[in-house]
């Protein structure tokens, strides 16, 4: 994927993402801190994971198609860099309290999961596409044959 389709892709993944923060800060929050109110200021926080979660996104960009196994390795790589960016910016610099391993590491899984519903969403966005493209394709040769 490159040019136009990459970018529109990322701000498809941007909001994507966002979405599964708010929904993962929501969870977490009412497990983890359930009495604690935040201010307009927490709107930025999810803005700024989506940015940071999807930045990683760059290694999938490709001129060319990719092969099964360096899709693979992109993949794997593109995971790593956003567990490792995302972690880095929810807790650099956080109070003690929320440096809580159980708090790590839920943090952790949370950006898996959301790693991998924003994947599955992302699937199934192209696969629509796709068929849509592959019915109308069909269309056309039907009207061109008469």
């Amino acid at each position: 994927m490159h040019g136009k389709e990459f970018t529109i892709d990322l701000i498809r993944t941007f909001f994507t993402v966002v979405t599964l923060v708010n929904v993962a800060i929501l969870v977490m929050g009412l497990w983890f801190a359930p009495d604690i109110q935040f201010g307009y200021e927490a709107f930025e926080a999810p803005l700024i994971y989506g940015a940071v979660g999807t930045l990683p996104n760059i290694v999938m960009y490709s001129k060319k198609e990719l092969s099964v196994k360096a899709l693979f390795v992109r993949k794997v790589l593109q995971f790593i860099l956003i567990e490792v960016l995302v972690l880095f910016a929810a807790f650099y610099g956080a109070e003690v309290y929320w440096q809580q391993p159980k708090i790590i590491v839920s943090v952790g899984i949370s950006i898996f999961l959301i790693y991998v519903v924003a994947s599955i969403i992302d699937w199934i966005q192209n696969y629509v596409t796709a068929k849509r493209m592959t019915d109308e394709l069909v269309k056309f040769q039907e009207r061109v044959r008469g």
